[in-house]
């Protein structure tokens, strides 16, 4: 993780085009976060990928990739046939880190994806975020009207240059 943080390089964000969410299903309305999501920004669900974090992983949806401690390697390494390589091998223009407990997977996985802009819950790991919103995870309308006005600053501020 040093490196990744180390290494990752810092980019303009003039507008949404791919938005990226990791959330702990164990701690937050996956659907009600997405559908929300998907209105704030006017985002067509091609556009939103989702990654899911569960203890148990469960079938999935259209659109979202659940993952768990057993797509690691007892070494911690990303097994090759891990569907979470496909949300890794993206590249977001904003990436959502909607979980604020400290498991050390879901660091290790939002360091390792590509954004222009990482927002996120306040968490002990402040190098995970560029932007972090200081609400509950439940408060889900506080945080996307958050979000949103700080993402429309950025994009705004960039269209004035």
């Amino acid at each position: 993780m040093e490196k990744r943080f180390s290494t990752r390089k810092k980019q303009d964000l003039h507008r949404l085009k791919r938005v990226g969410l990791i959330v702990d299903a164990d701690a937050a309305e996956v659907e009600k976060l997405q559908s929300k999501l998907l209105s704030v920004f006017s985002l067509s669900k091609n556009q939103l990928s989702s990654l899911i974090f569960k203890e148990n992983k469960e079938q999935e949806k259209e659109q979202e990739i659940y993952f768990s401690e057993k797509d690691f390697t007892w070494r911690g390494r990303l097994k090759k046939e891990s569907k979470l390589n496909e949300f890794l091998a993206q590249d977001f223009d904003l990436l959502i880190n909607y979980f604020s407990e400290d498991k050390l997977v879901l660091h290790w996985v939002s360091a390792s994806a590509e954004a222009k802009l990482k927002v996120g819950l306040a968490n002990e790991e402040k190098r995970l975020n560029d932007i972090e919103i200081v609400v509950k995870e439940e408060e889900i309308e506080l945080f996307m009207s958050e979000l949103k006005k700080y993402v429309n600053i950025i994009t705004d501020s960039w269209k004035n240059l």
